[in-house]
């Protein structure tokens, strides 16, 4: 996990809700704040929640890793532990799998593979909608008791990180509320993600990362949390940055530029997805 900026208000990271589960973007702010040394308590007041929270998090997504090192000809190999929120959300949807009433995608893997290849233009080239995605899987698939029944049911398993596909590989995501359309809405904010390499869609080559922008209190004027993954390796920069405008994102960019260098820049960021919104 790499960080760019280790302080974080407390106003800005208290998002969490009353007797609600961790979220995934909560995850990441727990391996972020682990790793800048924080305690439980601590990373407890910021998120909202309770400390026994965070260390029953922390025991669930913790993994063992190897560093190795090489030193007279001999390489040594040295075990270390570290939180993963990657591990943390898959052992989350584990346990939910085995709570409660069985959700409809633990019995519809073969719809969830079919999901995956359509919007990710795995199928036939073509990037499908998830409006799309159920009307096709209705031909093709025999028992339509696995297809959710409503769009609504498929954009939650995205959020939820159910499916391969992220809000980052969708063309556009609609909002479900009924809201004025704004002009500047239809502005186009930069190259399309049909544009993108095939290396960066397949997840073949380090340096190609998916940006978007975590939000605390909206009032307007708070900080936000920028958060960046980089598409094989999954790793993390956060850093917090004036506000989730378009000029904050960008001044972000040309600082780390300047102190990196331009070659490094280019070296490690070689294509950056955002979610535009509106």
């Amino acid at each position: 996990m790499t960080h760019l900026n280790d302080t974080m208000s407390t106003s800005l990271l208290t998002t969490h809700k009353k007797n609600a589960h961790l979220t995934k973007e909560e995850r990441v702010m727990i391996a972020t704040l682990k790793s800048q040394g924080l305690s439980n308590r601590a990373i407890g007041r910021q998120l909202g929640v309770n400390h026994q929270t965070i260390n029953n998090e922390l025991n669930r997504g913790t993994v063992r890793q190897l560093r190795r090192q090489k030193s007279n000809g001999k390489i040594y190999e040295y075990s270390y532990y570290i939180y993963s929120y990657e591990a943390g959300q898959a052992t989350y949807l584990e346990h939910h799998r085995h709570s409660g009433r069985r959700r409809l995608y633990y019995s519809s893997k073969q719809f969830l593979r079919l999901a995956d290849q359509l919007m990710l233009g795995e199928f036939d080239d073509h990037h499908y909608s998830p409006q799309a995605v159920i009307y096709k899987a209705r031909d093709l698939m025999n028992d339509g008791t696995l297809i959710p029944k409503s769009v609504v049911t498929l954009y939650q398993w995205i959020n939820e990180g159910v499916l391969r596909t992220s809000n980052l590989d969708l063309f556009e995501k609609p909002k479900r509320k009924h809201h004025r359309t704004h002009p500047q809405a239809k502005r186009c904010l930069g190259p399309n993600i049909a544009q993108r390499p095939q290396t960066a869609d397949q997840r073949s080559e380090i340096g190609h990362w998916e940006l978007d922008t975590v939000q605390g209190q909206k009032n307007g004027n708070d900080s936000v949390v920028l958060v960046m993954t980089d598409r094989l390796s999954r790793v993390n920069i956060t850093s917090k940055i004036a506000g989730k405008t378009a000029h904050a994102v960008n001044q972000f960019f040309i600082n780390l530029r300047q102190k990196m260098g331009t070659d490094a820049y280019y070296r490690i960021f070689k294509t950056i997805t955002s979610d535009n919104g509106s």
